[in-house]
Parts: structure tokens; C-alpha cells; sequence
């Protein structure tokens, strides 16, 4: 009995010792160009070692659905390129699984017009904090991005935050992204009032663990490109109200409509993130108005002002949005309505006395 239950131990050590071995590993792939033509991408795999691999590709479409699983095989000491829109030309994302720890990846971008390729290594990291670091050199940099992916099964509740000058810049309102999706864009998307050059990191702060990213920069014709991974990190912790909107603030206000501008002064107090006050705006349809009644909120250093004024018998109301202050100065964009419809926007922009 005795030799019988060492033997059954060894069996069920080799048993758990295969088990162990066979365990599938996984890279994510956060970001793929599906339905753009004029961009390739591909998967580099690299075999270190004196056996050939076998890995399996999957790839999700912008709905979060997989539109394509199938295996892959590179020789030993070799290397495959996998032509990743001929597996699916929709594909926004995707994961590949391998077993072993000679396999190397990476994924490829090519524009197909301007000629530039980027090119960077895959890992398994994922985390519910994640760093977007923005590099501005001259040459490369006419315009940045990020892509977010949810690599799990569970929606993840997000929320951006731009930085730069040492402060936060500004932060978006919660954003879900469903399992397997993802979200991408210019800055812009998700912070208009800030300018290129301000946004120096994006942070992202996610309800799930399961978060994966890309920073995009590139020249205008997409000849050069920079593409990196985004960082996990344990924490990040925006603080409070970013400093005082409270003070006079000096500035002009500039019309989408080319030819169309004005000064304009904004008496501003503000009490926790309530602000009120009364502004002058000069050179409107209906002249200078003078002590118009505002009021706004404020979250994090963001500011946004409504106020409302009678202008030939009509009711113009001014939303003043997403102005974001950076040091003493406060950028942002306006939407001016005439008895509740559109008449005109632009951006202002206003300096503490």
C-alpha cells in the first residue's frame, strides 16, 4: 500500500506539473485600425526558442464581438508575420494566447499613404489606473490621441484626466466602456478647450482591473509616427478644486464666424464650486452689454458660466463651457443661443487681474 500511494503522489505531481505547463499566457492587443483602409496591421511573432509555437489570435470588432480565433504557428528560431486585416477587416482590438516563455510580440502599424510605421512590443499588463505620457517633438507631433480598451468581461466605468503644467487640466464625466470595446480619439474628444501642447499625460481611472491603452501621436500626413503602450500604475489622485476662480478677468471672446470678436471682463466669486457674478461683453449684435448676470460651476480647475440678457426684445442666453484655468488664465469655448436657438459660438479666453 505503501509504494502504491507513492506512486499515486508522483502521478499526481506530473499531473499538476502539466497542468501548470500547459496554463495559456496572454498579450493584448489594445488598438487595431478595423475599417480604415489606408492603414495596416500586423503581429510580429518571435521564437527564441528550439521548438515551434503555436498561438491563437482573436480579434474583437468596435461592438466588443470576436470576429476571428484561430491558430497561428512559427517555427523554432523563426519569426511570423500575421497580416492582421486579412484575418478581419473590422477588427478593433484583440488578444493573443500562447504557451511558454519563448515567444516575443509585437504589433505594427503602417499608414499606407504617408508611408510611417510604428511599432511597439506587447505585454499581458492590464490595471485599473493607466497612464497616457505624450512626447512633443516638433517633427512628429501635429496631433495626439489615445486608444482605451476593456480587455475583460465586466463594463468599466472610466474617467479621464488631462495634465499638464503640473496641474489637472480638466477631467471628463464617467465614461462606460462594455467588455472587449474600446474608445479612441484626438484630445480633443474629450477635452476641446485644451490646446495640443498643454495636454502633456492623459490619466485613466477604471472601475476594472482589466484595462489596457496606446498613445497616438503623429505628423499630418502620418509619415511619422509614435506609438506607445500606456503605463499601469497603482494610484492616481487628482486632488481638490484646483485653485480660486474668484477675481476680475480680463480677456476676448473670438466668433467661429471669421471677423466676429469682442473684450469682454468677468466679475467672478466663487464659494466651494458655485461661482457668481456679472459680466461686460463688448461688440455684440446688440453692442456692448454691460453687468450681465452669470452663474457657474466648478470641478477641478474647470469652469462653466451661464448667463442670460435681453438683446432687442429677444432672450440671448451665453453658456460659456469647459473653460479650463491654467495658471491665471482661463480658455474655453462659448455657445451663445437667441430665444432657444443656435446663433453663434467660438472660444474665449480671459487673464486674472
Amino acid at each position: 500500500m505503501k509504494q502504491l500511494r507513492v506512486v499515486v503522489g508522483i502521478v499526481l505531481a506530473v499531473l499538476i506539473m502539466s497542468v501548470s505547463v500547459a496554463a495559456a499566457d496572454e498579450v493584448y492587443m489594445p488598438h487595431l485600425t478595423g475599417g480604415f483602409a489606408d492603414w495596416g496591421d500586423f503581429l510580429t511573432v518571435d521564437n527564441t526558442g528550439l521548438l515551434s509555437a503555436t498561438v491563437t489570435v482573436t480579434l474583437y470588432n468596435d461592438d466588443g464581438t470576436s470576429v476571428y480565433s484561430g491558430s497561428h504557428s512559427v517555427s523554432a528560431l523563426g519569426e511570423s508575420v500575421i497580416n492582421l486585416k486579412q484575418l478581419n477587416s473590422t477588427a478593433h482590438s484583440g488578444k493573443v494566447s500562447y504557451t511558454g516563455d519563448t515567444l516575443n510580440f509585437r504589433l505594427s502599424y503602417v499608414n499606407n499613404t504617408g508611408g510611417g510605421v510604428a511599432e511597439f512590443r506587447l505585454t499581458g499588463n492590464q490595471g485599473s489606473v493607466l497612464g497616457f505620457f505624450f512626447s512633443d517633438f516638433e517633427s512628429v507631433t501635429a496631433w495626439k490621441g489615445i486608444a482605451l480598451t476593456n480587455h475583460g468581461a465586466t463594463s468599466a466605468t472610466v474617467k479621464l484626466y488631462a495634465v499638464g503644467g503640473g496641474q489637472v487640466l480638466g477631467s471628463t464625466a464617467d465614461i462606460t466602456i462594455s467588455p472587449y470595446r474600446k474608445i479612441s480619439g484626438f484630445h480633443t474628444a474629450w477635452f476641446p478647450a485644451l490646446a495640443m501642447n498643454q495636454v502633456k499625460k492623459i490619466i485613466a481611472v477604471s472601475s476594472v482591473a482589466t484595462m489596457g491603452g496606446i498613445v497616438i501621436t503623429s505628423d499630418l500626413t502620418s509619415s511619422k509616427m509614435l506609438f506607445t503602450a500606456a503605463v499601469p500604475f497603482e494610484s492616481f489622485s487628482p486632488g481638490d478644486v484646483v485653485g480660486d476662480f474668484t477675481g476680475t478677468w480680463r480677456g476676448e471672446w473670438v466668433s467661429d464666424e471669421p471677423g466676429y470678436s469682442g473684450d469682454m471682463i468677468a466679475y467672478l466669486v466663487q464659494t466651494g464650486s458655485q461661482v457668481v457674478g456679472t459680466a461686460d461683453v463688448d461688440d455684440t449684435d446688440c453692442g456692448d452689454v454691460r453687468k450681465v448676470p452669470v452663474t457657474g460651476t466648478v470641478t477641478e480647475n474647470l469652469i462653466a458660466i451661464n448667463a442670460t440678457y435681453n438683446c432687442d426684445g429677444h432672450i440671448a442666453t451665453l453658456a460659456f463651457t469647459q473653460g479650463s484655468k491654467i495658471r491665471n488664465t482661463i480658455y474655453g469655448t462659448y455657445q451663445q443661443n437667441v430665444d432657444g436657438r443656435f446663433y453663434d459660438s467660438g472660444t474665449f479666453s480671459l487673464v486674472k487681474d
